[in-house]
């Protein structure tokens, strides 16, 4: 498995872990040197930065609108240094997204438009991924 695909079975136990009710995901993102595109691509960003914000981003958007979702970003921000890190800590940038439950993340990532538009500018940009659900106390 690539380390930034996401398994049917891993959002399935998810669902079951989280349950109802709010859910902070956390995105620990690592950016390719250069984006890696299909040849075919109809779409490719010149970087991963724009790869990642405009390309997926933008089409994660466009999936949540047509199943109806608001997800409400957080924070999103780069980062600068580790001050009690490991060298597996090195991640470029960090996405702190709220959902109002686990399902309407997972109706985004299951719809056809986040697929075709937003699904194949993250495999292009993002060389790691980590994926967190977090809930308040």
């Amino acid at each position: 498995m690539l380390l930034n695909e996401l398994s049917s079975t891993a959002v399935e136990d998810a669902e079951r872990v989280i349950g109802d009710g709010p859910v902070v995901m956390i995105n620990f993102l690592w950016f390719r040197d250069t984006p890696d595109y299909p040849r075919d691509f109809a779409d490719p960003k010149p970087d991963s930065r724009s790869g990642y914000y405009d390309g997926y981003v933008g089409g994660f958007r466009a999936a949540a609108q047509e199943v109806g979702v608001e997800p409400a970003l957080v924070y999103a921000g780069i980062r600068l240094t580790g001050l009690l890190t490991g060298q597996e800590d090195d991640w470029d940038e960090i996405a702190v997204v709220r959902y109002e439950r686990f399902a309407d993340l997972r109706r985004i990532l299951e719809s056809q438009t986040y697929t075709l538009k937003a699904k194949p500018h993250r495999f292009a940009v993002v060389a790691k991924w980590r994926f967190i659900a977090t809930r308040g106390r």
